[in-house]
């Protein structure tokens, strides 16, 4: 179509050498078009490629679009909650300011109570010193009249460790005598349990006895009583 125009501008003849060019210029122009298609080509690869990895980044975001989503619930959730908490702690708040302000009128209290006791505190201790002087001149008094029944004490003391001494020695003999008094009752106290069993062995014989004896006197009491039946039936036959 160049070539046309031009000939068209130039009176419908080509002048020498104009060919050459002409076909130069075309294949200048399709060497720039070839190598404008690969540039396009390698850039359309490269937007295909991009686009691949944009559509797998859209998915990456999608994803944590959705994690971000759940925890921003989770998020607000909390917050609610917090949000409640805080209001209770509010209120927790008002109530220790009241409970400051009622322990700060206590605190002031205490401190004028404080005051007047620490006068009160010091008039008794003046009193206090005044008393002391005397208190003190009856202790040593009291001190030196204990010291001097003290020394009667220890007297009295050692009196009793000699008379204490002494009743030791009387305490070991009677031990010694009532020793020998065990070991005699324990003597005496086999015999007894020796005569002990002799006398149960003399009952259960007695017993014994007296079980034969009565028997006996029984039998004795029946002949009386069958010789006395027999002298009557004599003397009956006798007197027929």
């Amino acid at each position: 179509r160049r070539l046309a125009g031009r000939r068209q501008a130039g009176g419908g003849a080509l002048a020498p050498g104009q060919p050459y060019r002409a076909k130069r210029t075309v294949e200048l122009q399709y060497e720039e078009a070839a190598s404008r298609i690969n540039e396009l080509t390698t850039a359309n690869v490269s937007l295909v490629s991009i686009k691949s990895k944009l559509e797998q980044e859209l998915t990456v975001v999608a994803s944590d679009y959705e994690e971000v989503s759940k925890e921003l619930r989770i998020s607000d959730e909390r917050y609610q909650k917090v949000q409640v908490e805080l209001k209770h702690v509010v209120e927790q708040v008002h109530e220790e300011q009241e409970r400051i302000v009622k322990l700060e009128t206590i605190k002031k209290s205490l401190e004028v109570e404080v005051k007047n006791l620490s006068i009160r505190l010091e008039e008794v201790e003046l009193n206090a010193v005044a008393g002391s002087k005397r208190i003190i001149s009856k202790l040593e008094a009291r001190i030196r009249d204990l010291e001097l029944e003290l020394e009667e004490e220890k007297r009295r003391h050692a009196e009793t460790i000699k008379i204490l001494r002494k009743k030791e020695r009387t305490v070991k003999e009677v031990l010694v005598q009532c020793e020998e008094d065990q070991k005699n009752l324990i003597l005496l106290q086999d015999a007894l349990d020796k005569s002990t069993a002799k006398i149960n062995i003399y009952r259960r014989q007695l017993s014994e006895q007296e079980g034969v004896s009565q028997q006996t006197t029984t039998r004795v009491r029946r002949f009386q009583r069958e010789l006395e039946a027999a002298e009557d039936r004599a003397d009956t036959a006798e007197s027929a």
